[in-house]
């Protein structure tokens, strides 16, 4: 039931392949392991691609890539959930990384005043082509936030897919027995 829900969304190798990112992997992103609809590739495919999905970095694609094709995950799961990222989502995203790293820290959780200032900071530096001081402290804040909600958001991702796969498996096997039953 599982591996049905998850192949019914899979796009085909050849399509996978025919992106132009692909081919700086070669073949090696067609192989079969990469391809396998079972527990352990699409819950290690879950963790990897969120993982990366959520830190907002550029070419996380190709990190998301190159780390399945390490662990032997399912391809296209990871890849679709480097999507998790995107303009509707990165302001809440965002948000809970600062909150997470003000708590982790302890101080204030930014507000407007302290944005401004950095932005300032930013825009002074830009005109400067280098040159100029900017507070990294927010930099660091966030950062710690956004690695603590990566972590968190594909380890829970992780344990709910297995959870899910384990549930249908169980799920079709009461069916199946319960159906002999009833056959007899």
């Amino acid at each position: 039931m599982a591996k049905h829900f998850f192949q019914s969304w899979l796009p085909s190798p050849e399509r996978v392949k025919n992106l132009k990112f692909m081919k700086i992997f070669g073949n090696k992103a067609l192989s079969p392991m990469l391809w396998y609809v079972n527990r352990k590739s699409i819950s290690k495919a879950m963790f990897i691609g969120t993982f990366w999905g959520i830190l907002p970095i550029p070419f996380h694609t190709v990190l998301i890539v190159f780390t399945i094709l390490i662990f032997e995950a399912n391809l296209p799961i990871g890849l679709l959930l480097s999507w998790i990222m995107n303009p509707l989502t990165i302001v809440p995203i965002l948000f809970l990384a600062f909150w997470i790293g003000s708590k982790i820290y302890h101080v204030h959780m930014i507000n407007k005043d302290m944005l401004i200032g950095v932005f300032h900071q930013i825009i002074n530096w830009i005109k400067n082509f280098g040159h100029g001081h900017i507070d990294l402290s927010l930099a660091k804040i966030l950062a710690t936030g956004l690695l603590i909600e990566a972590l968190v958001f594909a380890a829970l991702l992780f344990i709910i897919t297995r959870i899910y796969w384990r549930w249908s498996v169980v799920k079709k096997w009461n069916n199946r027995n319960n159906s002999e039953l009833h056959h007899q």
